[in-house]
């Protein structure tokens, strides 16, 4: 463990706490403030669409105007939604990149060298930017164009398991959404904003193709977000992530968040409930964790070898478990990981203590025995089906 190490590690819990807050700032006024738009609904004279807004006792309404003073300030949230996505690319850099074969790299899919899988994470970034941009230029518009970015981000999804560790895969398909979701702010909303502000000022009409741009961009965003906070928080999910059919759970998990951002749209517009779309998101949850089940348990499969097969009828003791995982685990589940730029054990899990095993011995299953979710499959070669005896048959007896 060095210095340097723990500086990192301060720098990487530093950046977390930034990027969950700003997001929470970013998403959260979105999510708000078309609630306040959607809801708007005509009002005294001049039927003025208007939303009363309850907050902190006292009551506000919000209508949309033709005017601005000169030095009126404009209230906006887009420097929040730059600092999400700057910390969460840090983050990306700090440690997916920083340690490419610990969270990127399966030499199953791709036995790539750790600059080729860093190198295509980064390019990834701006070029489905550009891919998606190309879309909103083409003729499709409203529903057709919102089913085509579902299909251009449940493609994301597949081709990035294809090649990449199922971990990484997830937070690069969240990593490269929220990227678009940023980009819509930078290059669409926020200069239709900028002229908007200024004809407000001047008193002249606004630019109505710009706002139909920004307005189409934001309403994209809205879609997004649900599923770029699911693949986000995925790494703590390993039974999604490494699932044989993690690919079909990426698209499932894209299709229940657009249908229920949809639901909740429509409902801001004063539409009830629309229960077909919410059978719907269930459905394709459901689904979802149907294929991330736990994988067929060693003790349900037919013995592949003697050994798997004496594995499976003795009772090992604790002794024999913990061999595995000392082999196997504590080069990074250690109070003194000896996996380079680790500053202490990962994920938190020291199992090099004693009676860390039996304390512990859910998430070991979890990770290491009904999924390969561990170790990673770019740091070392999974438990092998007796090892997965071993240690099942050993949780069973310690029940």
């Amino acid at each position: 463990m060095t210095i340097f190490a723990l500086w990192l590690d301060d720098a990487a819990i530093l950046l977390r706490w930034l990027h969950v807050v700003a997001a929470f700032v970013w998403v959260g006024s979105a999510f708000a403030l078309a609630r306040l738009d959607l809801g708007a609904r005509p009002r005294g004279e001049g039927k003025k669409p208007e939303t009363l807004l309850m907050h902190a006792g006292a009551a506000f309404r919000f209508l949309r105007t033709g005017e601005a003073d000169a030095q009126e300030r404009a209230l906006h949230f887009k420097y929040e939604a730059y600092a999400a996505w700057a910390s969460g690319f840090a983050l990306l850099v700090l440690i997916y990149c920083g340690d490419a074969r610990l969270y990127l790299i399966d030499p199953q899919l791709w036995n790539a060298p750790a600059w080729a899988a860093i190198l295509v994470a980064i390019l990834l970034l701006p070029l489905a930017w550009l891919a998606y941009d190309g879309l909103c230029r083409t003729t499709l518009r409203g529903d057709r164009l919102i089913i085509a970015l579902y299909l251009f981000s449940a493609a994301l999804g597949f081709g990035l398991t294809a090649f990449f560790a199922g971990r990484g895969a997830f937070l690069l398909l969240g990593a490269t959404l929220a990227t678009i979701m940023a980009a819509n702010i930078a290059h669409g909303i926020a200069p239709a904003q900028k002229k908007r502000l200024a004809a407000l000022r001047a008193g002249l009409p606004a630019d109505e193709a710009a706002t139909a741009q920004a307005a189409m961009r934001a309403l994209h965003n809205q879609y997004l977000a649900l599923p770029v906070v699911f693949f986000m928080l995925s790494a703590h999910a390993p039974l999604t992530f490494a699932s044989p059919h993690n690919g079909f759970v990426a698209a499932l998990i894209l299709a229940a968040g657009f249908l229920l951002r949809r639901i909740f749209l429509q409902r801001a517009r004063g539409a009830p409930t629309n229960w077909p779309l919410a059978g719907a998101a269930a459905a394709a949850l459901l689904l979802a964790f149907w294929l991330s089940a736990p994988m067929k348990a060693p003790e349900e499969a037919a013995a592949a070898s003697a050994g798997q097969a004496i594995a499976l009828v003795l009772h090992p003791g604790i002794e024999a478990a913990q061999t595995i995982v000392e082999t196997r685990c504590v080069a990074c589940h250690s109070d003194r990981p000896q996996w380079p730029g680790l500053a202490h054990a990962a994920a938190g899990l020291d199992l090099s203590q004693p009676g860390a095993l039996e304390r512990h011995k859910a998430a070991v299953l979890r990770n290491a025995v009904y999924s390969r979710a561990m170790p990673p499959p770019g740091a070392a070669a999974a438990l092998d089906e007796e090892e997965r005896a071993t240690l099942l048959r050993w949780a069973q007896d310690a029940r």
